[in-house]
């Protein structure tokens, strides 16, 4: 997926309602057929792999193709504009699939780890959880690149993006070049790679200091799951805004990226925290032998909340950081 170095019309009304439908549907695909793929063995416990009871080889490929077939619909169905939007609609039909499961406080509970080998052995599990999610995220964002590409991509390709007439090659551009007088406008691709790590780690400090700051009201009260889905949303959201307006890097897939980088910081931090020493004295110390309590508060949310709501919010971030940077030319 290349972005196009000119700017863009706003969305119009027929293309936010396109999207939307591809949202609808790929959440109605995986809140159904998914459930009955990815549904644990007792319906209380939370959406994932390696806790749900099931065998990991038999659910995950199945619930992969689910995942790319609702990628591909979303890809046809919001049309041209957004390459990435078959990746957005199911990265949001995997974070309404988690709503059918329940959340971090039943995990914990069902887990029953109080000594410190068994937070370390349930942190590594998340963590390899999240790397499961992850790769559902992967191949539906190569399934819909080639989709899209297949669709949509054609000689007039810059003009579907920019939501502009074509205009012919021999005709004279009035434009002026994007790097002054004498000087090449600056292509995607040279800004998408040096300074592509530069997005990366923007987003990722951004978003795990937010998460970490929003996810609980203190280190030792409930996870409530409205509260941990909007840490992740707002901290990836932000992330992807600040990192796109301080770094100008244009390739979108450094910021997704982020997205399994941070949810991996959560649960590293999470498993150098299982001795919860932080909970020795007053007032948190009967709190460190409750199984619910987290052994910190940046491994609150899910594997699957980190890697879907925050796929959502990085790519909504970074198109909102593209249309204000727009906004910005044009004055």
């Amino acid at each position: 997926m290349t972005p196009v170095d000119q700017p863009t019309a706003p969305l119009g009304l027929v293309e936010k309602t396109r999207i939307g439908a591809a949202v609808a549907a790929a959440a109605l695909l995986l809140y159904t057929m998914g459930w009955m793929v990815a549904r644990p063995h007792d319906p209380n416990l939370a959406v994932t792999f390696v806790r749900s009871g099931r065998a990991v080889a038999a659910t995950w490929p199945t619930l992969a193709v689910l995942t790319v077939v609702a990628g591909i619909i979303g890809t046809v169905l919001a049309g041209p504009r957004l390459p990435e939007a078959g990746v957005f609609a199911a990265a949001i039909g995997l974070a309404v699939l988690s709503l059918r499961g329940g959340s971090m406080q039943v995990l914990l509970a069902a887990e029953q780890a109080t000594t410190e080998p068994a937070r370390q052995a349930f942190m590594t599990a998340m963590a390899l959880d999240c790397l499961l999610w992850s790769g559902i995220l992967l191949a539906t964002w190569v399934a819909v690149t080639w989709a899209w590409r297949w669709v949509w991509l054609n000689g007039n390709a810059p003009a579907l993006l920019s939501g502009k007439p074509a205009t012919s090659a021999a005709a004279p551009s009035a434009a002026k070049p994007a790097g002054g007088p004498g000087k090449a406008p600056k292509s995607a691709s040279a800004a998408g790679t040096g300074a592509g790590w530069s997005a990366l780690v923007v987003t990722g400090v951004v978003g795990v200091f937010v998460v970490w700051l929003t996810a609980g009201r203190t280190p030792v009260a409930n996870v409530h799951r409205g509260q941990t889905i909007a840490a992740v949303a707002a901290g990836l959201y932000l992330g992807a805004m600040a990192a796109r307006y301080f770094t100008g890097v244009r390739d979108v897939r450094w910021y997704a990226l982020a997205v399994p980088a941070v949810g991996l910081t959560a649960y590293l931090v999470g498993y150098l925290s299982s001795d919860m020493q932080w909970a020795e004295g007053p007032p948190y110390h009967y709190y460190k032998y409750l199984a619910t309590t987290p052994s910190h508060d940046l491994a609150r949310p899910l594997p699957i909340e980190f890697v879907a709501v925050g796929m959502a919010a990085v790519l909504a971030g970074y198109w909102g950081g593209d249309k204000v940077e727009q906004v910005a030319t044009r004055e």
